[in-house]
């Protein structure tokens, strides 16, 4: 075989798909600490593997263990400290006191998985520490190489931030050395809108970059003969490499770059595949599960695509004949065009979005991370001398990355820079891969075939879905999103309705962009016809900012009632800009979906009290009904007893925080009782425990599934996949 590593690696890569689908990779292994996890307070010692990072609320490390209460154990732990300032460091022995625990599983189905994120690391449970003197140091024994890389890191670090403003600070961080702490909110989402955040977690071209630079110094400014230029930037990568946290693309681009450096030196003709392929085999060997990882695969499929479809465009373009300014420019921009194709699907799949811009902004801001690579280091060598240079050279090196983070928010705020997608299956994505690569080979008789039979399937997949599915079922879902209501109705007809969009009052993460947008995404959706707001209160509609933006809204329903809340303004905002229809309902009110009928029970009019303006709704469907109660009082709910109230399933009023009135819960007698909540108060749940009562604080999202006579409830958390089931490893 001409390239034995390319087979070697493939038949690894699905030796580990297999192992996966069997789920022998998916269990905790025998004697690890995380089969002791028991909720409970645990006393940890162990040595810190990773410099630890801090955040606005927290410091996190990675703890290698070696006692847990006493007991010989081993294993490493994720550890938390929320205690503010701290004196722990790389390479200590600590004895640690905190909530010692393993991670749920996502409670909403699209979501992203924290649990398998850290499983794929090797970390199987968590420690939570809250006292400063929960942690004590018992001794200090670090590796010599990581002890020095980390200093270095940290001086580079502290030079950014003496000298440069906060937020270029922050930029250059992460351009130079991959570190996340200071990128606010807005950082990280122009980055990733322009498609561009991959210059802020350290990819392989930062690595090219670092080989260039210090390449051009050893042989341009230091005058050294190739070879020994070659030898003095293995080091150099290697200590770049480990200073930036070694991750996939960082390892890839390593190993890669070493291997082009022996070639040389050895005067050999480095086979670029071999090399590509090589670099995977030992990251996979290291750890298999590193092939389930999103940065590991868009790291890979970019770097193929380049070298697959490059030379293919070069080619057919005949850049060669142009100028050489035109010849390389247009050679960037194509080299976009080969890594953006090769990535789409994975970038579909993982983010939900395919960045269009990403063509056009890659082309300008690639060569400029070049120049702020150099200008960075350059910064940090002229802060070790302090003289008057350092002025000019922090001055100069903050006005590029201000210049590159101008022109990223430019690309990124482009009228349909991005377009949002559903999540592709995997079927699709392995028919788009094969579909690209066949079509450079269109004219092979085989190739020809297997590209048409590709199509058909890709034409036919989403027919044949459409045709299974069960057209006679009503589906409800509740979504899990803590103390608030977030309610998605999907109708045997093919339309839906998504009621309120949950939310929080100072809210760390947006609900609606984190939660309910890709739990829809998930589910195929990018239309929803009505979206009903029950009433203006933040963990009602918060959530619905982002969901508007996200998706195609037909019609948008409202009590009436207005808030002069800073997001429900912007909520409006957002309605008129997209000109969504808004119209108001109240009791009385009813509409109908074929066979379905939605009746409006509450509001008679509107009242000071904004929980007892809730719109209340009776779906009924056949012999199946559920009441959607908002936040009503008693108040409400004993004007309500006067009306047609009973039903099969009751979604219980103000998130079970408040006691029912009696008559209004016998009056609607319910089999099934729903609380959406993040933790219901006793009294609620001794009034519903006749019901077949189901919180999604327990249970997490729930589904109802009713044909309209019979109706079954499904919940998440207790369909627990396969990678979570622990099982002995020996």
């Amino acid at each position: 075989m001409k390239r034995p590593l390319i087979a070697i690696t493939i038949s690894y890569i699905l030796i580990v798909v297999l192992m996966e689908m069997l789920g022998i990779l998916n269990k905790i292994p025998a004697g690890n600490i995380a089969r002791q996890s028991t909720g409970d307070t645990a006393i940890i010692t162990g040595k810190i593997i990773s410099e630890p990072e801090e955040s606005d609320t927290k410091t996190s490390f990675i703890l290698k263990t070696i006692k847990i209460n006493g007991t010989d154990t081993k294993g490493n732990v994720l550890v938390n400290y929320y205690a503010g300032e701290n004196n722990f460091l790389y390479g200590d022995i600590v004895e640690i006191t905190g909530k010692f625990f393993r991670p749920d599983p996502p409670s909403v189905p699209g979501t992203f998985d924290y649990k398998k994120y850290l499983f794929r690391k090797r970390i199987y449970a968590l420690l939570s520490v809250y006292q400063k003197n929960d942690i004590k140091i018992i001794d200090r024994k670090p590796f010599f190489i990581w002890q020095l890389s980390l200093k270095l890191r940290r001086q580079i670090l502290d030079a950014y931030k003496k000298n440069l403003l906060p937020q270029q600070a922050a930029v250059l961080s992460g351009i130079t050395i991959g570190e996340k702490s200071g990128l606010t909110n807005y950082i990280q989402k122009i980055f990733i809108d322009a498609g561009v955040m991959h210059v802020l977690v350290v990819s392989g071209s930062n690595v090219a970059f670092v080989s260039v630079i210090f390449f051009w110094i050893f042989r341009s400014i230091l005058r050294l003969k190739k070879k020994i230029s070659l030898g003095i930037l293995i080091p150099i990568i290697l200590l770049y490499a480990m200073i930036t946290g070694a991750n996939p693309p960082v390892l890839r681009a390593t190993i890669m770059t070493l291997i082009v450096i022996f070639a040389l030196l050895l005067s050999r003709n480095a086979d670029v595949y071999q090399g590509i392929f090589l670099a995977a085999l030992i990251i996979l060997i290291y750890n298999p599960l590193t092939l389930f990882e999103a940065g590991f695969q868009m790291s890979f499929a970019a770097t193929l695509g380049i070298i697959y479809f490059f030379p293919i465009f070069q080619s057919a373009f005949k850049i060669h004949k142009l100028p050489k300014l035109f010849n390389w420019l247009i050679s960037v921009f194509l080299a976009s065009v080969s890594a953006q194709i090769a990535i789409a699907p994975l970038m579909a799949y993982y983010f939900n979005k395919v960045s269009i811009i990403a063509l056009i902004s890659n082309l300008v801001i690639l060569p400029m991370i070049g120049v702020s690579l150099g200008a960075g280091f350059a910064l940090y060598f002229a802060s070790l001398i302090e003289t008057h240079l350092l002025f000019i050279v922090s001055k100069l090196t903050g006005g590029v990355v201000s210049v590159i983070t101008y022109l990223v928010d430019m690309f990124a705020n482009v009228p349909y820079s991005t377009i949002r997608i559903p999540t592709p299956s995997i079927c699709f994505i392995l028919l788009f891969y094969i579909i690209i690569v066949g079509l450079t080979k269109i004219k092979n008789y085989i190739w020809k075939r297997v590209i048409i039979l590709s199509f058909g399937i890709l034409i036919l997949l989403p027919v044949l879905i459409c045709f299974l599915k069960n057209k006679r079922n009503l589906e409800i879902t509740f979504i899990d999103v803590g103390l608030g209501d977030a309610i998605l109705c999907e109708f045997p007809d093919g339309s839906n309705m998504l009621i309120d969009g949950g939310g929080d009052w100072g809210a760390k993460y947006d609900i609606g962009e984190t939660v309910i947008s890709p739990f829809l995404w998930n589910k195929g959706i990018m239309r929803i016809d009505t979206v009903i707001l029950t009433h203006p209160h933040m963990n009602h509609y918060q959530g619905l900012i982002a969901v508007c933006n996200n998706f195609r809204i037909k019609k948008f329903i409202t009590n009436g009632e207005i808030s002069k809340e800073d997001e429900y303004l912007e909520l409006m905002k957002i309605l008129r800009k997209k000109k969504i229809i808004v119209e108001k309902i109240s009791a009385g009110d009813h509409f109908n979906i074929k066979n379905i009928v939605i009746g409006v029970l509450n509001p008679e009019k509107i009242t000071p009290n904004t929980d007892d303006n809730s719109i209340v709704m009776k779906l009924s469907y056949n012999d199946f009904s559920i009441l959607f109660c908002g936040d009503i009082t008693r108040k409400a709910q004993n004007i309500l007893t006067e009306k047609n109230i009973a039903s099969n399933v009751l979604l219980v009023p103000s998130h079970g925080k408040k006691k029912l009135l009696l008559d209004f819960l016998l009056k609607i007698s319910p089999e099934y009782a729903i609380i959406s909540t993040d933790m219901p108060i006793t009294s609620v749940l001794e009034q519903v425990n006749w019901c077949k009562l189901f919180a999604t604080s327990a249970a997490g999202t729930l589904t109802v599934y009713t044909d309209g006579r019979y109706c079954k409830i499904k919940e998440t958390i207790k369909d627990i996949p396969m990678d979570m089931i622990i099982l002995d490893w020996e």
